[in-house]
């Protein structure tokens, strides 16, 4: 039986109801510096797969925030028997990752398919964050870890997240491919991101003693 350190993966799906995830949304629109120029950040699978077509976009750096695995998926990536570790911003460090401006025509429908893709369980809390650019800086949405939510693990030491990770399966595949897709992505775009490198190539050497 697998012993985790910090907290345990939940055994229940947490699932919003539209009302709570549109609330949601409304209340951050509202938070917005700029709500007529909204860029969202991406940190993961937003990199490679943002789902829309946006009108810019940005390599960009968040000199607050870094990229962490801090939450038990049990669906997409992962499941109850082999639970998985979600990404997530997390205060403290810094983070480089792609920023998405956002087009005027059809931007509620954008925004609606992105809070039901991020925001289903609340395992996060948008927050709007000051990110750097070569063109210069800019407001940018970013997803930032839940700490309250049922779901947060911690932040793991990345020995352990590559344990769990190399083993984890979901309905979206296994949780160490998500890992082989963002080195990736951040490779396409020339980021860098050490930690995210080192936990690759644990994460590869784990799969070999799997298999």
């Amino acid at each position: 039986m697998t012993e985790y350190p910090f907290n345990p993966p939940p055994t229940s799906f947490t699932q919003w109801s539209d009302e709570q995830r549109g609330n949601n949304l409304q209340q951050t629109l509202a938070a917005s510096p700029d709500p007529s120029d909204l860029w969202v950040f991406g940190a993961g699978s937003l990199i490679w797969d943002p789902r829309f077509e946006p009108l810019e976009t940005r390599t960009a750096f968040l000199p607050t925030y870094r990229r962490a695995f801090c939450f038990w998926t049990v669906r997409a990536r992962g499941s109850f028997e082999r639970p998985g570790l979600g990404l997530a911003l997390e205060a403290g460090g810094t983070c480089a990752g792609v920023a998405f401006r956002l087009p005027k025509e059809g931007r509620d429908e954008i925004l609606d398919a992105l809070w039901r893709r991020e925001m289903s369980g609340g395992v996060y809390v948008p927050t709007w964050i000051s990110a750097e650019t070569d063109q210069g800086p800019i407001w940018t949405l970013g997803f930032v870890g839940n700490r309250s939510h049922r779901n947060y693990a911690g932040i793991l030491p990345l020995d352990q997240s590559a344990r769990i990770i190399a083993s984890a399966l979901g309905t979206s595949g296994t949780c160490h491919e998500y890992v082989a897709l963002l080195a990736e992505a951040l490779d396409h775009y020339g980021l860098e991101d050490p930690e995210t490198r080192d936990l690759h190539v644990l994460v590869q050497q784990y799969l070999t003693e799997l298999s």
